[in-house]
Parts: structure tokens; C-alpha cells; sequence
């Protein structure tokens, strides 16, 4: 079997708050679904940045990664300055963290209106994440591997309780079976197998569900002849 052809996203350097940070892209040409914004896990840009964004890409999202402990809450912006550059709006655009990256995404979540966040294994020992007292202002879906000794059952339910309690935006929060904290990346056991497609199915899902598709060239022109004959009224 051939092996599939991968796009190489592009490296760059973003100008940090504090210091330069590292970053890849991948652009889609035609008209992608979205822009996700991913965070990995510390120290794996390179090593599993590619392989994340490729699969955000068979499903129409453009990219943006960096890592982990690279960008601090004041980054935030930096990225979103980047994500403006390339003409995407805040309900266009999804947060994805991996690990540390997944505490970094919650953290931005209550930070930001964007459409969508999801934080795969998120750390525990991630900002404000099992002591959250604010509310979450982008929808938010929280994977967790059910044996990370980081992350107790009890913590989880808190968890879940806390942001039903607080937030007027959808949360929910996962728990995958027989698993740790790495579970996000391929296994070969039963529950392994499972909490990997699960766990990748329902990202996608979560992103589909709630980020905003950018028009067409077809629909822009329809919207277009519809303003020229009056049928409908331009909107801000």
C-alpha cells in the first residue's frame, strides 16, 4: 500500500510577549473549514505537530501549532493576530492542546470567545485546571485518560460540576476506560485502540459541530447578488 503524501507544514517564528516562539503552519487552498489552533505537549512540536495538523487537514482545517510552555496567556493575542492574518474571524477558529497544551487551551478558553476548544489529556498540573473558579467562554471538551493518577475520578467530577455550575457555555468532560495519560497517541490494546479513534472522532465532531464555516466563492456571490438587487441587507 502506498504510504499517503503528508503536507510539510511551513516553520516560522511568532514575535512572543516575552520571547520569540516557535511555530508551524499548514494552508489549505480552495475554501478550508476552519483555522484549529494547536497547542502540543512540551518538547513535541516537531515530533507529533506534522502528524496532528495533517489530520486536521483531511477534515478541511487549516493550522496554526506551537508548543507548550512556549506561549504564555499574553501569546494568546499573538496568535490570534496570526489567525487575523490570514483573514479568519473568532467563530472560524478552534483551540486544540494536547497535555500541557490541553491546560493551556482551557486556560485560553475562559480567557476568549473562539467557537471551539477541546483539551486532549490535559495536565494536571496545568493553570487553574482542577482549582477552576471563573466561568468558560468557548465551548469546551475535556478528554481524560481514567488511570492518570494525576487526575483522579473525584477531580474530574468536581471538575464537570464546577464549569455546569459557573459557565453559561456547553462543557463536557470525557473519561476514557483502562487508560493513562498518553492515550491520545496509537495503541494496540483494546481500550488503547479505542480511547485513540474515540478521543480523535470526537475532537473532530466537537470542531464540526461548532466552528463557523467560511463562505464559499459560490455563496459569496450569491450573497453578493442578493445585496445588488436588494433582496437582503448588508450586515457590519
Amino acid at each position: 500500500m502506498d504510504e499517503p503524501v503528508l503536507i510539510q507544514p511551513t516553520a516560522s517564528i511568532l514575535s512572543g510577549s516575552t520571547k520569540p516562539v516557535p511555530a508551524l503552519d499548514i494552508s489549505l487552498g480552495g475554501t478550508p473549514r476552519g483555522l484549529v489552533v494547536l497547542i502540543c505537549e512540551r518538547g513535541a512540536l516537531n515530533r507529533e505537530g506534522p502528524g496532528l495538523m495533517n489530520r486536521l487537514a483531511e477534515h478541511g482545517y487549516e493550522s496554526l501549532a506551537v508548543e507548550a510552555g512556549s506561549v504564555d496567556a499574553s501569546d494568546l493575542d499573538v496568535l490570534m493576530a496570526r489567525a487575523d492574518d490570514r483573514n479568519w474571524i473568532d467563530e472560524q477558529i478552534g483551540l486544540v492542546g494536547v497535555g500541557h497544551g490541553g491546560s493551556a487551551v482551557f486556560e485560553a478558553a475562559a480567557q476568549r470567545e473562539l467557537a471551539a476548544a477541546v483539551s486532549i489529556s490535559p495536565a494536571a498540573d496545568g493553570p487553574g485546571l482542577l482549582d477552576f473558579d471563573d466561568v468558560v467562554r468557548t465551548p469546551w471538551l475535556g478528554l481524560f485518560g481514567d488511570a492518570d493518577p494525576s487526575v483522579s475520578a473525584d477531580d474530574r467530577r468536581a471538575l464537570a460540576s464546577r464549569l455546569a455550575a459557573r459557565s453559561q457555555i456547553y462543557t463536557e468532560v470525557v473519561s476514557y476506560p483502562g487508560v493513562g495519560r498518553d492515550f491520545y497517541r496509537y495503541g494496540d490494546d483494546g481500550p488503547g485502540y479505542a480511547a485513540y479513534y474515540d478521543s480523535w472522532q470526537r475532537t473532530v465532531e466537537w470542531l464540526d459541530a461548532r466552528v463557523a464555516p467560511r463562505p464559499t466563492a459560490r455563496a459569496r456571490r450569491w450573497r453578493r447578488c442578493r445585496l445588488e438587487t436588494g433582496i437582503e441587507q448588508d450586515r457590519p
